[in-house]
């Protein structure tokens, strides 16, 4: 409990002046020419600790850098654009363990509001999209997120669009399938899309479909060997509902993995629910629950991960956000047996600055 109060308490320090750190945005025009800079980190200072069936198993109290992202957009003219967005993440067992990534590097041609055309590392459909409705990214991911069922971005094609004024919206993307950590090609090319529906003010009502190898199908040209990978289906639906100070949304999702070397499927199927609201004077709360249900196959016991998350939000400043969270996971039946469990929880503060 002294660990926990110490890092709230240095952490709250943090509070009062990180908005001092906030920038601005700088934009140069060049006759059509624009361009855009931008910037978005996310700090922690959490106490954790982990268990299972053989009592404590890990404790860590301190500060993290959970993201740093850095972008810049230049606009040619109406139609044509390019980004490059860089993301800055924390990887254990390197000398170094901040590692840079591109996240997006993109030429985008916008010829209506019905098609726009992305090439490059771009933005897979479904992630931003839900985060940019869940609100609280650096806080927590989304589901597909969280247990690896999606990528936020990968290399490939994509186009998007809106229809009907707006009711209806679409995103597919033809990608390499393993996210922008591994962007290297392979011998499959997945399909990973979304279409959403906006019938009523305030409601959202969207669909995914995601369908591919991940990039772990493959031909040695040189020894003509190959990797069979393991070949993903995903469906996912969601639905939400509120206005600029409140929302609260669900979704299910399946997802079927079939690995082709070792004749295994493996079947996800989970649930979320969640909520946020502005209270005024900046403040505000928000909760998500989460449920996962594994099946493998040739496994009697399907392991069964929930999860809560509870918290209460600061708004500083135009752009600066702070969140005190609390974050607790429970999964039984680890590796199929039923005396097997994984419990973390996680308690701190939460921020966000970005221009």
């Amino acid at each position: 409990m002294k660990a926990i109060l110490k890092t709230i308490a240095a952490v709250a320090m943090f509070a009062f002046t990180a908005p001092a750190f906030a920038g601005g945005v700088t934009v140069a025009n060049d006759g059509e020419s624009k361009l855009k800079i931008g910037a978005k980190f996310y700090v922690n200072g959490t106490v954790t600790k982990s268990d299972d069936q053989t009592g404590t198993t890990g404790k860590t109290a301190g500060f993290a850098l959970d993201r740093a992202y850095f972008s810049v957009g230049y606009d040619f003219d109406d139609t044509w654009s390019m980004g490059l967005t860089t993301d800055v993440s924390i990887e254990s067992g390197l000398k170094k363990n901040s590692v840079v990534y591109i996240k997006k590097a993109y030429l985008q041609g916008k010829f209506s509001p019905a098609f726009v055309l992305q090439a490059g590392v771009i933005g897979t459909p479904w992630i931003g999209h839900e985060e940019h409705l869940w609100k609280h990214r650096y806080v927590s991911k989304v589901f597909v997120d969280t247990y690896k069922l999606d990528s936020s971005a990968d290399a490939g094609i994509g186009v998007k669009g809106k229809l009907a004024d707006g009711m209806v919206d679409y995103h597919i993307t033809e990608i390499n399938g393993a996210g922008y950590g591994n962007i290297k090609k392979t011998n499959s090319i997945d399909l990973n899309a979304r279409i959403g529906f906006k019938p009523l003010d305030g409601l959202t009502l969207d669909i995914q479909f995601r369908d591919g190898y991940k990039g772990s199908k493959a031909l040695d040209a040189v020894n003509q060997t190959n990797t069979p990978g393991t070949k993903h289906t995903l469906y996912q639906v969601m639905a939400t509902y509120g206005t600029h100070d409140w929302r609260f949304g669900g979704a299910y999702i399946n997802e079927k993995a079939d690995d082709k070397a070792a004749v295994i499927t493996t079947k996800n199927t989970g649930y979320n629910i969640w909520a946020w609201a502005n209270f005024g004077n900046d403040f505000g709360a928000f909760g998500r629950y989460e449920s996962l249900n594994v099946k493998k196959d040739g496994q009697a016991i399907d392991p069964k991960t929930t999860r809560y998350l509870l918290g209460l939000d600061w708004q500083a400043r135009k752009n600066v956000n702070f969140s005190l969270a609390y974050d607790y996971s429970k999964t039984k039946n680890v590796g199929g047996n039923i005396a097997n469990f994984a419990k973390n929880t996680k308690i701190g503060l939460f921020s966000q600055v970005k221009f």
